[in-house]
């Protein structure tokens, strides 16, 4: 039950993220944050992580959820790819 949930919980965060960064301006054109692509803010939430994270922290984040949602485990692509840029953009800032 406990992995069901926080499967849910990755999912719904990964889905918030992603509804607010393909939504569209007031005047059609795609948002800043699409053009740039995760922000600092938007990996952590998506990682579940404080912004004071550590390097490890990170990495330790991003295989332990990434254990869960992995398509050969019977995951969904879309949240591997982005645990994956969650990792990738707070780890260049690092």
């Amino acid at each position: 039950m406990s992995k069901l949930l926080l499967f849910l919980i990755v999912a719904g965060l990964v889905f918030w993220w992603a509804s607010r960064r393909f939504r569209a301006t007031p005047t059609g054109s795609v948002s800043p944050a699409t053009r740039s692509g995760m922000t600092d803010r938007e990996a952590r939430e998506v990682l579940g992580l404080e912004p004071d994270a550590t390097r490890e922290q990170i990495i330790e984040a991003h295989r332990r959820l990434m254990q869960k949602v992995h398509p050969d485990l019977g995951g969904s692509t879309y949240l591997a790819k982005q645990l994956n840029e969650a990792k990738r953009v707070l780890l260049d800032k690092r």
